[in-house]
């Protein structure tokens, strides 16, 4: 599966050459700080000093000290992934005295932007049967997508989780034309590695099951086996990396906090407007217990479509560019011409469409049972969606998937005149939301 095909080496080593100059700019920004060994502490140098939308960076915490700093809930087998790079980076900062965080995940992302490409692409080319042309053209198409290009250059889980909902759905499709039902060991790995990147996408991976496998997903046995072990493993994973890491690190950071508040009480008043700032924008939760406080009845549905989901998710604003959410960046900020929008149409347009023409294909049904799961989680429940823009990762590579069905559809003039147009929207978002990036990128931040 992961051999590559003739007309897919050319795609991949293009892809890996832009995404390894995609990460060089974040490393020439950042070289100068995150490089440097005992200048300050990891949290400060990676979190109060990263700042790039709605990022983080705390798979460079954990590399540089293995602890764990993002939320552990969320994403419960992200640090024992890592860790193996952990010990890496461990030996070359006792070694050379310097931190090699951010080009180790550097190459992770590029490594794995480059397979998911390759794998969004054979599934427009065998799956779908699309030309080579349009094939290349909607793979371009996805990672012209600001939140892509984003999650390719910046240090966080969102990328993997990209490459295990694509490589998810293309096993799963895969099985499904080859009249075979998925494997209790496929589902349970697919499983694991996905709800262990991202917990919400574990649901995914189990509704892909589901389509694959029908009625049979339901037996007893395969459902203890396919979809109760793996996440039993998670909760153990879990359980073990609270009580031996995560809680020991929380007592620490209380004692250093109220070391820190004795010496310096200004220090906590700022920390704590800032977090009083976080529940201003985050909005009313629908309820305090674990699963619920992370909702939001507050934040405008509608405007965050607009100017979110499908707005800084596919092109960037140039008004508070890159800016955090938590720090200075309005929930919702507008484009300011009407082109942008005319852009947006247009491609929601062809996504609609495009999804209507497929609507009886096994792959897209996989992506709307996919789509309503991000719906109910973002939309209804409100979770992350004042800033829905960074998880675009989750969904977006199902937008050209729907637009290959137009392709299938269309006689021959119609599909030259889309082909062309995907070709320029693709050329368009890519030069206008990189120029940006480059913009805010192009200034090293330096040690002071």
């Amino acid at each position: 599966m992961f051999k590559l095909r003739k007309e897919e080496k050319s795609l991949a080593l293009v892809a890996f050459l832009v995404f390894a100059l995609q990460n060089a700019l974040t490393i020439y920004k950042y070289h100068d700080l995150f490089t440097r060994v005992g200048f300050r502490g990891y949290w400060v140098l990676f979190h109060e000093i990263f700042h790039v939308s709605g990022f983080d960076a705390y798979s460079c915490i954990y590399l540089s000290n293995g602890k764990i700093y993002y939320e552990l809930s969320r994403h419960p087998l992200f640090g024992p992934l890592l860790a193996p790079f952990y010990w890496l980076n461990d030996a070359i900062i006792k070694q050379f005295d310097f931190n090699a965080a951010i080009y180790i995940m550097a190459l992770l992302l590029t490594l794995s932007a480059t397979l998911s490409a390759v794998l969004l692409f054979r599934i427009l080319r065998s799956h779908i049967g699309l030309k080579l042309i349009d094939a290349l053209a909607l793979t371009a198409l996805l990672f012209s997508f600001a939140s892509i290009m984003l999650a390719v250059m910046l240090p966080d889980h969102f990328c993997f989780s990209l490459l295990l909902l694509v490589l998810t759905l293309y096993i799963a499709n895969d099985h499904h034309l080859k009249g075979k039902a998925l494997a209790w060991w496929q589902s349970a790995l697919l499983l694991l590695f996905t709800a262990g990147i991202t917990i919400s996408n574990g649901a995914k991976t189990m509704l892909a099951d589901l389509f694959c496998t029908g009625k049979a997903f339901f037996k007893p046995r395969r459902l203890l086996l396919a979809c109760v072990l793996p996440l039993g493993i998670l909760g153990a994973a879990l359980y073990a990396q609270y009580t031996l890491q995560l809680l020991p690190r929380e007592q620490e950071s209380a004692r250093i906090e109220a070391q820190v508040q004795k010496m310096n009480p200004n220090a906590i008043k700022k920390s704590t407007a800032h977090e009083a700032r976080k529940e201003r924008i985050i909005g009313k939760p629908m309820g305090n217990d674990p699963v619920l406080k992370w909702t939001d009845k507050d934040t405008p549905r509608l405007s965050c479509v607009v100017e979110n989901v499908f707005g800084e998710s596919i092109m960037l604003h140039r008004e508070h560019l890159l800016e955090d959410l938590f720090i200075s960046r309005p929930v919702v900020v507008h484009y300011e011409h009407w082109l942008f929008y005319a852009v947006e149409a247009f491609l929601v347009l062809l996504f609609v469409v495009g999804l209507g023409f497929g609507l009886r294909q096994k792959l897209l049904q996989i992506c709307l049972a996919w789509l309503s799961v991000d719906f109910v989680l973002h939309i209804i429940m409100g979770f992350g969606l004042n800033e829905a823009y960074i998880m675009g990762t989750h969904w977006l590579f199902i937008i050209p998937l729907a637009m290959a069905f137009l392709f299938k559809k269309m006689s021959a003039k119609p599909a030259l005149v889309l082909r062309f147009g995907i070709v320029a929207l693709a050329l368009f978002l890519y030069i206008y939301n990189l120029c940006l990036v480059f913009q805010f990128m192009s200034h090293p931040l330096t040690v002071g």
